[in-house]
């Protein structure tokens, strides 16, 4: 399966769920996934679309400011 990259270098892969034939979306190195990457998708087609909508969306995100 496909894997993306963020803007911050960390790696999205798609993946099939074990239980069913849903695809679910993680980080390759761990980590809580945003809302709008998160639960099952019913093809990759629809995996897809949402990781380059989430990704569209935060490619002009500035970084937080560390005190």
């Amino acid at each position: 399966m496909k894997s993306f990259e963020t803007h911050n270098g960390k790696e999205i892969q798609l993946v099939r769920c074990n239980k069913t034939s849903h695809i679910k979306i993680q980080f390759g190195s761990g980590g809580e996934l945003p809302a709008a990457l998160s639960g099952l998708f019913t093809d990759e087609r629809n995996a897809e679309l949402a990781i380059n909508l989430y990704l569209d969306q935060t490619k002009n995100r500035k970084p937080k400011e560390q005190p």
